[in-house]
C-alpha cells in the first residue's frame, strides 16, 4: 500500500512543476510584451516631442526673418502711408513722407542742369511776389554795369514763324537775342506750345556772350486750324559756374491775338524779354492766386523738407461759394511722380491757413533732377454724395518750374542749407 500511494505521488509532484513552468513562462512573455509595448510608447513620445520642437524652431526661424524684413523695409522706404502728426519745436506739425528708393532715382535719367556749391551764409527770408519782383529788376551789380538803367534791361528776342502747308507743322526760327544783361551773358532758350506744355525745344547754350547768335529751327507739329488756340512761349535761361540754371524772362506770342500769320507767308518779330509777366500780375487770368512755403535741406542727413504755410485764392475763381482747399505736393523726377502727399481741408476760406511739414529722403547728387509739384485743390460735396475735387491751380518749385520765382526759391535753398527759407509762388490755372 506504501508503495503504490508513493507511485501515486509522482506524477502529481511533475504535474505541479509543469504549471509552475507554464506560469512562469507566461509572466515572462507577459513581461516581456509589457516592455515592448512601453518602449513602442516611448520612442512614440520622442517622436512627438522632436516633430514639435522642430516645428516650433521652424516657426521662430520664419517670424525672425519676417520681423527683419519689416525693419529693414521700414529702414529703407519708410511706412507706406503718413506717419502721425507730431509737433516740432517751432509748434509746425511734420509728416514724414514716404521715402523714395534708390531705385526710383536709377530709373530717372539725370538733368544737364548744374549743381551749385552750397554755403550756409545766408538768414531766413520771406519773399513776397512783388517785393522780389521789385528787387530783381532793380539789382545792379557795381562791378559789370555802369547805371541803374543798364541792369533794368533784359533784352530782346528775334525769332522767325512759318508755317509748313505741306507737312502741317509750325516752324519757329530762334535767331537771336540781344543786350543780356552781362552778368547772365551764358544762355539758351526753351521754347514751349501753350497752355499744354507737352512739347519741349532748346537752343544750345551760347557761353560770355551778351548777344548771342542761335539761327536754330524748330518744328511743333500742330495743324493751322489749332493755331488760333496756342500761344508760343520763349524761356530765356542763363547759368554760370556758381549758380543753377536762373530763368531770365519770357517772350510770348499768341496766335489767336495776332492774324499776321498766314499759311503762305510768315512773321519775323524781335520782342522784349519780359520777366514772368503772365504770371507775376495780380489780375493776370491764368494766376489762380498765390501760396507761401518754405524749403530747407540738411545735407547730412539728405532731407527735404517742405513746409506749406497759407495761400491766397482769387476771388473771380469763386464768385458764388467759398472753396474747401486743400494742397498736394508731389516729388517728381523727371517728369515721373515718386511720392505725393498732401495737407488737411480748409472749410470756406480763400486765404487757408496750414502750416503743415512735410519730409523727402531726398540725395544730394540728385537735387538738380527733382522738383516739387504744388496743386491747390479744391473739394465739394454735393447732396451727401461722394466728394469731389477740382484744380485750383498749380506751381512747381524746382529745375522744372514755369517761373523764374521757382528757380530762384530753390537755388535759395540750395546755397543756404539747414535755414527755412518761405516764398510767395503765383497758383497757375490749369
Amino acid at each position: 500500500m506504501i508503495e503504490r500511494s508513493s507511485i501515486n505521488s509522482v506524477p502529481n509532484e511533475n504535474s505541479a512543476h509543469v504549471h509552475n513552468d507554464e506560469a512562469s513562462v507566461s509572466c515572462i512573455q507577459l513581461q516581456q510584451k509589457l516592455t515592448v509595448f512601453e518602449n513602442g510608447e516611448r520612442v512614440k513620445i520622442r517622436i512627438a516631442i522632436g516633430f514639435a520642437a522642430t516645428c516650433a524652431v521652424l516657426l521662430l526661424a520664419i517670424f525672425i526673418i519676417l520681423l527683419y524684413k519689416v525693419l529693414w523695409f521700414r529702414s529703407k522706404t519708410g511706412t507706406k502711408t503718413d506717419v502721425a502728426r507730431k509737433p516740432s519745436s517751432n509748434g509746425v506739425p511734420v509728416r514724414r513722407a514716404p521715402s523714395p528708393d534708390d531705385q526710383d532715382f536709377k530709373k530717372g535719367r539725370r538733368q544737364r542742369r548744374h549743381q551749385p556749391l552750397m554755403r550756409s551764409d545766408s538768414s531766413v527770408s520771406e519773399i513776397d511776389l512783388d517785393s522780389w519782383l521789385h528787387k530783381n529788376n532793380n539789382r545792379m551789380s557795381a562791378n559789370e554795369s555802369d547805371s541803374s538803367e543798364e541792369s533794368l534791361k533784359l533784352g530782346k528776342l528775334e525769332f522767325n514763324i512759318n508755317y509748313d502747308t505741306n507737312k502741317e507743322c509750325l516752324r519757329v526760327l530762334v535767331l537771336a537775342a540781344y543786350g543780356l544783361p552781362t552778368i547772365h551773358s551764358t544762355s539758351y532758350v526753351e521754347l514751349y506750345l501753350l497752355p499744354d506744355r507737352v512739347e519741349k525745344h532748346q537752343t544750345k547754350v551760347h557761353y560770355s556772350n551778351s548777344n548771342p547768335f542761335f539761327n536754330e529751327e524748330f518744328v511743333f507739329d500742330i495743324a493751322f486750324s489749332e493755331l488760333a488756340e496756342r500761344t508760343l512761349q520763349c524761356c530765356v535761361f542763363s547759368y554760370d559756374g556758381f549758380s543753377r540754371h536762373q530763368s531770365l524772362g519770357e517772350v510770348f506770342y499768341s496766335f489767336g491775338e495776332n492774324d499776321h500769320l498766314s499759311e503762305h507767308g510768315g512773321v519775323a518779330l524781335c520782342k522784349e524779354i519780359m520777366r514772368d509777366a503772365s504770371l507775376l500780375k495780380e489780375d493776370s487770368p491764368s494766376r489762380a492766386g498765390e501760396v507761401l512755403v518754405s524749403l530747407c535741406y540738411l545735407p547730412t542727413t539728405n532731407r527735404l523738407t517742405f513746409v506749406v504755410l497759407k495761400a491766397r485764392l482769387s476771388k473771380t475763381s469763386f464768385p458764388n461759394d467759398l472753396p474747401h482747399p486743400f494742397v498736394k505736393v508731389s516729388l517728381m523726377l523727371s517728369g515721373r511722380q515718386l511720392k505725393k502727399t498732401k495737407t488737411s481741408v480748409a472749410k470756406n476760406t480763400l486765404a487757408p491757413v496750414y502750416n503743415e511739414a512735410f519730409v523727402f529722403d531726398v540725395p544730394i547728387d540728385r537735387l538738380s533732377d527733382v522738383s516739387l509739384l504744388v496743386r491747390m485743390l479744391d473739394t465739394n460735396t454735393e447732396d451727401g454724395r461722394r466728394p469731389q475735387t477740382k484744380t485750383i491751380g498749380k506751381a512747381i518749385v524746382g529745375p522744372d518750374a514755369q517761373t523764374s520765382i521757382g528757380l530762384h526759391h530753390w537755388n535759395c535753398m540750395m546755397t543756404t542749407p539747414r535755414k527755412p527759407i518761405a516764398q510767395w509762388h503765383p497758383l497757375v490755372k490749369t
